[in-house]
Order: C-alpha cells, then structure tokens, then sequence
C-alpha cells in the first residue's frame, strides 16, 4: 500500500484524518517508490494507492500508476472524487492505469462494515480492466493488523467503531 500524504476532500468521520495534512511525513520520489516495488515484485501481487487523497498528487500518482501498469503490476486506487468529476478535473487519463478503481466520498451517515473495500454506501468499485473480472466482491469488510518489531500497531481498513485488540 502506497499512501499519499495530504486531503483536500476531508470527509466528515473519515477513518484517516491523520492523512489530511499536507504536510510532508516521509518524502519519496516515484522512482524511489518503484524502486522499492520492484525489489519486491515477486513478494506482490499489485500496489494500492490510498491516502488522504492521492488525486491530490495527480501528476505524481499517474506516474506511479502508469510505471506499475508498464512492469505488469496490478492497480487499485482509492479517491473520494466521483468518476464523473475525475473527468471533469481533466484527470481521466489515470482511468486507463488502474485495474480497480474505488470512488467517492466518506458518508458517516452511510457507513458500512458489510462490504468490501468501501466504507459507506455511496462509495463505487469499478473494475476498469478484465484482470480482476471473474473477482467476487465478498459482503463482509476486513481489518488488517500490522504489528512491527517495534511494537506499534497499525489498523488497515473500516474498524467497527469501539473494537478492541488484545
């Protein structure tokens, strides 16, 4: 997972409001991210674009996204615009690097745990290519849990709100 620094769409009750920020945390050029894809390439399957809204860096995530595409490796962003206004924004090239494509805003008021990839009910998957065409969307959500040798704790995903881990 790639994520990108920074927001302009600040969705209320959004999961990941510590992305919002444009603030740099840590800076890495594309090639740097690429190079770091490839010496992993064999270990992944495809890379996940999320943020904040990596829209917000479009010139920067349609480089990574076509680079990706290029070398075989499978696309998936996530962006709180709608499709019709990525077109709108004059973004639409980034529809043809991505094999999945989920859209639109955070809705508190929609919020759901039951499907897959999307946080409320309004929120789009696309499948823009067929790589992933015969791919059943499960109607249950995930949490990854990432403990680092540190001990820190990373939660991925739409925790239901109040969830503890022991």
């Amino acid at each position: 997972m790639i994520w990108a620094q920074g927001c302009s769409i600040r969705c209320a009750g959004c999961w990941n409001s510590e992305m919002w920020d444009f603030s740099p945390n840590i800076i890495l050029s594309v090639p740097e991210i690429l190079e770091k894809i490839c010496r992993e390439k064999r270990a992944i399957e495809g890379v996940t674009v999320l943020g904040g809204e990596p829209l917000d860096q479009y010139a920067e995530t349609l480089e990574l996204l076509k680079s990706c595409k290029r070398t075989n490796i499978s696309t998936m962003l996530f962006t709180g615009y709608e499709i019709t206004e990525i077109a709108d924004r004059g973004m639409d090239e980034i529809l043809s690097c991505c094999d999945i494509l989920i859209t639109g805003r955070y809705d508190q008021a929609k919020r759901t745990i039951e499907c897959q990839w999307i946080g409320s009910f309004n929120q789009e998957i696309h499948f823009l290519t067929g790589r992933y065409r015969d791919y059943e969307i499960r109607d249950a959500n995930y949490v990854e849990i990432d403990i680092e040798e540190s001990g820190a704790v990373t939660v991925l995903g739409f925790p239901e709100k109040g969830m503890t881990f022991v």
